[in-house]
């Protein structure tokens, strides 16, 4: 995973940069199919799929084409990471008012929208001059952090208990929540996240106890 974040957000090479003057303001972007090709080498040609979910001209200002673009990719077979992006791109008219050529300012707006989508993997954030790109990287490293935590030790007793305390009554499930407010003096009940070990065993026990109808035996000592 490092070795494919490291790859995405490697910086392009000077010469695929393009600058773009908006509101007097010099912005520097890498082709959309730069940016295609990156994710082609590094997630695999197989291995993503981008979805036009929305293009079309805006509602409120119809001189703008806006478009919404899903990028999926495909980890695993049962694993897909998923990020959207909007885009948007402004209808060029010629001096007599009319449309240059609407269709390209629809592939603008996708191109956009996939550049966005694309950037949210990392791929030419550096070139972001905003906080929302800080805010992109926190997510990213946040994500990365989670999926670098070990997994609750808990977490097999845990899917034992829940496995029998499906098949606990109405009135069982009363009693083992019973028991458990007394066991842990009035604390609110774990998740499968935030349980111990000790909570899940107690449980455990508690829940076969109750499904066989039983009652704790205490062994009185030998005489």
């Amino acid at each position: 995973m490092t070795n494919i974040y490291s790859n995405l957000t490697e910086a392009f090479p000077q010469e695929m940069a393009r600058s773009i003057t908006k509101s007097g303001t010099s912005l520097v972007y890498i082709p959309v199919s730069e940016v295609i090709n990156r994710l082609n080498k590094v997630l695999g040609v197989d291995k993503w799929s981008f979805t036009i979910l929305r293009c079309e001209r805006d509602a409120i200002d119809p001189e703008f084409v806006v478009a919404h673009v899903r990028i999926d990719w495909y980890q695993t077979d049962f694993a897909c990471v998923s990020r959207d992006g909007f885009g948007g791109q402004k209808i060029k008219r010629n001096k007599q008012g009319g449309i240059v050529d609407l269709g390209d300012e629809f592939k603008g707006a996708i191109s956009d929208a996939l550049k966005k989508a694309a950037q949210t993997l990392g791929v030419g954030l550096y070139l972001a001059r905003s906080e929302d790109a800080i805010e992109i990287e926190q997510v990213m490293e946040a994500e990365h952090a989670a999926a670098s935590e070990p997994p609750n030790p808990a977490q097999p007793i845990w899917e034992n208990f829940m496995s029998i305390s499906k098949g606990l009554s109405k009135e069982q499930k009363e009693q083992l929540r019973a028991s458990w407010s007394q066991w842990s003096k009035g604390q609110p009940a774990p998740n499968k996240d935030s349980v111990t070990v000790e909570q899940a065993t107690f449980l455990v026990t508690e829940a076969t106890r109750l499904s066989f109808s039983g009652a704790t035996v205490i062994e009185a000592p030998a005489q």
